[in-house]
């Protein structure tokens, strides 16, 4: 805390506050699909932001809004959102999801670090600088969004309503600073199964970019329900893929070609699928740098559809990854349907704002480096944007899982990292 010896004392006291208001926040059951809960969600901050004294606007769709500090011809942009991914399994979980539980010197529920905790970080942070009477050069805007977890729709109706930040971070992810991203896609395959009945109830997961915990079908009159792991779509090493796992059943015991697809090319652990891509260099291989998961399986009579996650390496064109699924169509039997595609992104470490973010991490004794992220954040969707926290070099990235959490004591560095920031960049 060289610069700003007094952010310390600061976040101590305004720690019980902190608390209170990502109580509020956690409590709300936000699930992305869930608008009104999402809305719910929003309001409350940009609720709160006003009685903290922040000029605040929320979109005419109800799905975005701002806080902002400061005045200035530029804007540094902050992209937070509240939705969240569903619990999943609660009985894997030792507390309420949506509750704020501080036990042992952690906090848990859903959204703590993903990414209702650095909302209220961010706002403090915010507040930091209003309260010490730091008058920003620049217009500080928190951009608050509710669809972060699924289709961003949010952040269409926030570049067509607002006018966009020069540059920012969304503390989405991890410490140090993530300036490279890779690709994302969502894309159904929607297979035609003749052998089907109807009445098999075939489902599984409940987010696309999340590893699904179960998956249930009825075959024969008896259930086989398959347990895995729940974790982010973007590490799926950490988590049990409960899809793959009933599909690799299935396919011993039915001739189900939609199981015998995902069995042979999506099986559980091969996390970069078994198939062969061209990349950039025209080379054809199996990507080891890319991810392709499956997330959600439905049954609409004979019908199956699954959605497959993908996170692909910069080397990889996301029209490659289409090729290799459309060329595998006449074997597997089905449609696709792409549900989203999002570029890679790369932003210059060597742009000022970024070295001066360096600099904030060297003096509180964390490497200013900057390093490449294989998820996914709002940082894709505005230009000049990286990755920056909350999750500290050697925590359990918990994102998406049971129990997600973060110590008590890096929840409020991160906010008084995020305040040091903002402090420099007003001067």
């Amino acid at each position: 805390m060289s610069d700003y010896p007094e952010i310390k004392e600061y976040f101590e006291k305004a720690t019980p506050d902190i608390l209170d208001d990502l109580a509020k926040l956690v409590s709300i059951k936000s699930r992305s699909v869930e608008r009104k809960s999402c809305e719910e969600a929003l309001d409350l901050v940009l609720g709160r932001a006003d009685e903290l004294g922040f000029e605040t606007r929320k979109g005419k769709y109800g799905d975005v809004g701002t806080v902002t500090y400061g005045d200035g011809e530029e804007t540094l942009g902050i992209l937070v959102h509240v939705d969240v991914v569903p619990e999943g399994d609660r009985e894997k979980w030792n507390t309420d999801p949506f509750e704020l539980v501080l036990k042992d010197g952690h906090l848990y529920g859903r959204g703590v670090v993903d990414d209702k905790g650095p909302v209220i970080a961010s706002l403090y942070a915010m507040k930091y600088l209003k309260d010490s009477g730091i008058l920003p050069g620049k217009k500080i805007m928190l951009i608050v969004g509710t669809r972060e977890e699924i289709v961003w729709e949010d952040m269409d109706h926030f570049k067509e309503e607002f006018p966009l930040p020069d540059y920012g971070f969304s503390p989405d992810g991890a410490f140090p600073i993530y300036n490279r991203e890779n690709g994302y896609m969502d894309v159904e395959l929607i297979f035609t199964e003749p052998l089907l009945k109807g009445d098999e109830d075939i489902r599984g997961g409940s987010a696309t970019n999340s590893i699904p915990a179960e998956a249930s079908a009825i075959i024969n009159g008896e259930l086989l329900r398959c347990k895995g792991k729940n974790a982010h779509s973007s590490v799926p090493e950490m988590g049990v893929n409960a899809i793959a796992l009933m599909c690799e059943e299935l396919a011993e015991k039915t001739g189900y070609g939609f199981a015998k697809f995902v069995a042979k090319y999506f099986p559980e652990k091969a996390y970069h699928s078994n198939l062969e891509f061209r990349m950039k260099d025209g080379s054809l291989k199996n990507d080891e740098n890319t991810t392709m998961v499956p997330t959600v399986i439905r049954q609409e009579g004979q019908r199956i559809t699954v959605s497959i996650n993908v996170r692909n390496d910069f080397k990889l064109p996301s029209k490659s990854v289409l090729d290799a699924l459309e060329n595998k169509r006449t074997e597997g039997n089905y449609d696709i349907n792409i549900v989203e595609i999002l570029d890679s992104i790369w932003v210059d470490e060597d742009l000022p704002w970024i070295k001066r973010m360096k600099k904030v991490l060297e003096d509180n004794g964390i490497p200013g480096e900057c390093r490449f992220a294989p998820g996914c954040t709002y940082a894709k969707s505005i230009p000049n944007t990286v990755c920056f926290g909350p999750v500290f070099e050697g925590d359990h990235d918990c994102a998406h899982m049971d129990n997600e959490g973060q110590s008590l004591e890096h929840y409020i560095l991160s906010a008084e990292l995020y305040a040091q920031y903002l402090a420099g960049e007003s001067a």
